[in-house]
């Protein structure tokens, strides 16, 4: 501040009447004025940079937290920032598939319900043409009849490419996420992906074309006829919300799990060898939805029929829940349409049968047939000669039988007291299928979207009868030193793709529970342990790291990946310790 002094000793002097005069002999009183201005603001940014270069030195520049909850808060906001990013970016992924079709039969404030104008019906042709680059999920909304909205055949030429990643190093670790032994080629999917209908009145949507996700949303309409007709027409699900007067009618339709036959006749198309209805996952979801009817047709003559409303089904206000909250489901159930109350998972009292909601039918079916297994096994321990335990809640159940050479073998069969092998084996194809969309979604960049599709696998595998002996290996009753845990499907692959996934997305205190579940459950396996190493190395645990690092190196000494890593673990390492020492 001194120089700042002297610059206004030097102004004074300078500006004195002797030294400076204006015009005819007066003072310049506005050169002293400008002077005065600048000198003034270089004392004011003087000040403030000193002032910021103490708060600096203090920790008071906003830039360090100065106190813990003033961390976590911190912490929170930039999760909170990064999830919103991510939801913003699938948000526009989503938008940019999305074609809205509004108002094709009309505005909504057009009243056309004359007697005249109800016999001149227009139908709109929803065509390829009609939708814009990369649209591939349909909503059909806010207009009014009377009319017909057709979704020709020519949807079922649209293509969905999921591509592969090209910039994925080749990998040799059996169903790793990772793998890149040869990358697939980019999988096509025809068909529309979705169709939603929304706030729609006075017409008929009839739907020809295949919808790859076999599902249709209906909500807030009124007085509408949904029409599915044809080979090509592959609607699996429809939920209805909050609907008056619909009609769903299936015309010769084929169900989800149908296998399309060829004839001979180069000009036929494929034919439905299994129709809506005659599988199991034919669903109609719907609440708060009166004047429901449903119906199958073949060749043209109606096959069976049935009315739903949510009412007069017994939809009634529990708490805060309001009657039209309460789902039902239409279903064929022994030749003939059944509406049933989907149970919550309160009243399903922990039992579950996949994703699919349950009804109270289906309820008594599973607790029977489990009851049914435990009287099996129980009575085929009566006449046993010995019993072993094994693994993951397995019994091997030795008995003897005689063979017809007159000679007794001993005959080792493995039974499970609470599921079935063909229910065992349904759960596990399950899994895989949820893993190999997990892999497919981490091949293709989409880290949140492939979290997801692990956790479901992870979910459905806690389905398992080796359940419990997972827990209790993960709770704590195991230790990185116990074997490998023998499983019906081997978690750990799952548990460190997830890993990798949450390493990807900046998760890491994820990534790391992840990789150590995985080198709990199978101590051997190197990408669990190599992913838990990153998570530790990336939270600045770098001894941690290094530890963990140099026993995936013991199972991988060739790994270079493990091998770079270790390395800047080690660096790391020593930086942290000079810091200390200084």
């Amino acid at each position: 501040k001194l120089s700042s002094i002297n610059c206004i000793k030097t102004m004074t002097s300078s500006s004195s009447p002797t030294s400076k005069k204006g015009v005819a002999g007066r003072i310049d009183y506005d050169s002293w004025e400008k002077r005065s201005s600048e000198l003034s603001k270089q004392l004011d940014d003087e000040e403030e940079a000193a002032r910021k270069e103490n708060a600096s030195a203090l920790g008071l520049d906003g830039k360090h937290a100065s106190s813990q909850a003033e961390a976590e808060e911190r912490a929170k906001a930039k999760d909170l920032k990064k999830t919103k990013s991510v939801l913003e970016k699938y948000q526009r992924r989503e938008e940019g598939v999305v074609e809205n079709l509004a108002g094709l039969l009309g505005s909504l404030d057009e009243d056309a319900n004359t007697a005249e104008e109800a016999k001149h019906q227009e139908v709109k042709y929803v065509t390829r043409d009609k939708l814009g680059a990369g649209k591939r999920v349909i909503n059909i909304c806010d207009t009014r009849g009377p009319g017909k909205i057709v979704l020709t055949q020519d949807l079922s030429n649209l293509e969905s490419a999921t591509p592969s990643n090209t910039k994925l190093q080749p990998k040799s670790f059996k169903d790793d996420a990772e793998n890149k032994e040869q990358m697939p080629k980019p999988t096509i999917h025809r068909g529309l992906i979705k169709l939603n209908l929304r706030n729609l009145h006075q017409c008929t949507v009839i739907v020809k074309c295949k919808i790859i996700t076999g599902t249709v949303e209906i909500s807030h309409c009124k007085d509408v006829t949904l029409i599915v007709q044809g080979d090509d027409a592959t609607v699996v699900t429809v939920q209805a919300d909050l609907c008056t007067n619909i009609d769903i009618q299936f015309h010769d339709s084929p169900s989800g799990k149908n296998v399309p036959l060829r004839v001979r006749d180069t000009t036929s198309g494929p034919t439905t060898t299994l129709f809506w209805g005659q599988d199991e996952d034919d669903r109609i979801y719907h609440a708060g939805v009166s004047k429901l009817r449903v119906s199958t047709y073949r060749d043209g003559f109606v096959d069976l029929e049935t009315r739903a409303d949510y009412l007069e089904n017994g939809a009634k206000a529990v708490g805060n829940a309001a009657a039209e909250e309460v789902q039902f489901v239409t279903s064929v159930v022994g030749g003939e349409f059944a509406t049933e109350k989907v149970l919550t998972a309160g009243e399903a009292r922990g039992l579950k049968q996949g994703a699919r909601p349950m009804t109270e039918r289906e309820l008594k079916v599973l607790e029977k047939k489990k009851s049914q297994i435990e009287e099996a096994l129980d009575e085929k321990l009566k006449g046993m000669v010995q019993i072993k335990e094994g693994p993951n809640g397995k019994v091997k159940v030795l008995s003897s039988k005689e063979s017809p050479d007159g000679k007794d073998d001993d005959v080792v069969e493995e039974v499970y007291a609470s599921a079935t092998k063909e229910e065992i084996d349904g759960i596990i194809s399950s899994v895989e299928e949820q893993k190999a969309k997990g892999n497919e979604a981490f091949t293709s960049g989409e880290y949140a979207q492939a979290v997801l599709y692990y956790t479901m696998a992870i979910d459905r595998a806690a389905e398992l009868p080796d359940a419990t002996s997972v827990t209790e290996k993960l709770s704590g009753g195991g230790s990185l030193s116990s074997p490998k845990l023998e499983q019906l499907f081997p978690r750990h692959i799952v548990l460190s793709n997830r890993s990798a996934c949450f390493l990807k997305l900046g998760h890491h205190e994820k990534a790391l529970k992840d990789g150590t579940d995985a080198e709990l459950l199978d101590p051997t396996y190197v990408k669990g342990i190599f992913r838990k190493g990153l998570a530790l190395h990336a939270m600045g645990r770098y001894q941690e790291a290094i530890k963990s690092l140099s026993s995936a190196q013991k199972l991988e000494p060739k790994n270079k990946q493990i091998k770079q890593a270790l390395q800047f673990a080690e660096v790391r390492m020593t930086q942290e310790m000079r810091k200390r020492m200084r």
